[in-house]
């Protein structure tokens, strides 16, 4: 099974290519990444080595054509001039092993780096930085920078996390018609707060339809109905063009997910701001419960021409939240009330660009305070065929991570 996830990159897709991957190892994922002005990607290291306090972090960028797998493949990676700091150690090159980027041979081999180069002090300096070659070659731009997704470093996994990632435009039909080539499932939940959501939406159902998709999964909102809020109008009329589209097509409306809330900030800060009244409740749902519906409706039958409101049957307050991640984590937490006036004015501070965001975020904040952001739990407890992930479930986990 060949599957596209659209804005592989983000906190969902991470999540969601861990589901696919635990339910078949071995899919064949790909990944799309909607911003055409960020090809040249960092290459992420091992954790620790951009450390901002030295010379160390200042991040590695390949020079375009340097992956062109029509040359020697024993070619060191070039960097960006002025990329390494010549003042230390560091300026030397990172050098491939000997047939590294053999695309015969396995697409999971490190590239290896120059001894010190990834010395942090911790002994981690012989990690590799994972490469998936891209075997599109000749219709995708080989001379893109490396990308990987988080966790893809993790040494104690089989390597699975590594995939292709394109970079394109989702408003450009060429670009999403390159990206859809020989793709069996697309999975498409990207952009939130764009104005142009609902064109990119369409336009990829539109790809996916010339291309002979066989299932299409959509990742809406809760309540998508409510079309006060931009976001869930901007959804709404994906799914009404999707259910015309004649695919078989599946869309999941989950509500708010734990993770806006960042357990590790809340505990730095020592305070829980949101912008709702301190006993007003709301409702959550986790995120990784959420890539695990889609790895399940993605990978089975029966699902085709449904849409599925998931949602858990937990509400917190802000005051409970703070309470909560103070006797998980022995640390005081404060709970108190962000203006809504203040969120909006630092949005509409970064530039006339974010006008549509302010707005749609003062929508969105104002039917979660009347509605709770509440859903049914069935739907959700049923496609998991366990109970929901609780808000302390969360905040456990996320202290271990």
């Amino acid at each position: 099974m060949r599957i596209l996830v659209v804005g592989p990159t983000g906190r969902t897709g991470s999540h969601v290519i861990d589901a696919l991957r635990g339910r078949d190892p071995d899919a064949d994922i790909r990944g799309l990444c909607r911003y055409p002005q960020e090809p040249a990607r960092a290459i992420e290291t091992v954790p620790g080595n951009l450390d901002t306090g030295s010379a160390k972090a200042r991040a590695i960028e390949t020079v375009p054509g340097n992956l062109d797998t029509g040359t020697s493949r024993k070619r060191a990676i070039e960097t960006v001039p002025g990329n390494l700091d010549t003042g230390s150690a560091r300026a030397r090159a990172i050098e491939t092993v000997p047939g590294n980027l053999d695309t015969g041979s396995a697409k999971a081999r490190g590239i290896e780096t120059v001894p010190g180069n990834l010395d942090t002090g911790s002994g981690k300096k012989k990690r590799a930085v994972e490469l998936v070659v891209d075997p599109l070659e000749g219709s995708i731009a080989v001379s893109r920078a490396i990308e990987t997704v988080p966790g893809n470093l993790d040494t104690g996994t089989r390597r699975a996390h590594s995939i292709i990632c394109l970079t394109g435009d989702l408003e450009n039909p060429a670009d999403r018609a390159r990206a859809v080539e020989g793709i069996d499932v697309v999975i498409h939940y990207a952009p939130a707060f764009h104005p142009r959501e609902a064109a990119m939406g369409t336009g990829m159902i539109d790809a996916a339809v010339a291309a002979g998709v066989s299932r299409f999964i959509y990742v809406s909102a809760l309540h998508a109905q409510v079309t006060s809020v931009p976001g869930h109008a901007a959804k709404l009329a994906v799914e009404a063009y999707l259910a015309e589209s004649g695919l078989q097509w599946t869309v999941l409306r989950p509500q708010t997910y734990m993770q806006n809330i960042d357990v590790a900030a809340v505990l730095e800060a020592g305070a829980l701001d949101l912008p709702f009244a301190l006993t007003t409740r709301q409702g959550y749902l986790d995120m990784a419960d959420l890539a695990d519906v889609v790895a399940k409706v993605a990978s089975e039958d029966g699902h085709a021409l449904a849409t599925y409101d998931l949602a858990s049957d937990e509400a917190l307050s802000t005051a409970e939240i703070a309470a909560l991640v103070t006797t998980v984590s022995g640390r005081s937490v404060t709970a108190g009330e962000l203006p809504v006036a203040q969120l909006v004015a630092g949005l509409e501070a970064a530039g006339p660009a974010f006008a549509y965001v302010a707005d749609a975020v003062t929508r969105l904040n104002a039917w979660q305070a009347r509605s709770g952001g509440r859903g049914n739990p069935g739907a959700l407890r049923w496609l998991l065929g366990r109970e929901p992930a609780s808000f302390e479930d969360y905040v456990r986990r996320s202290l271990t991570e």
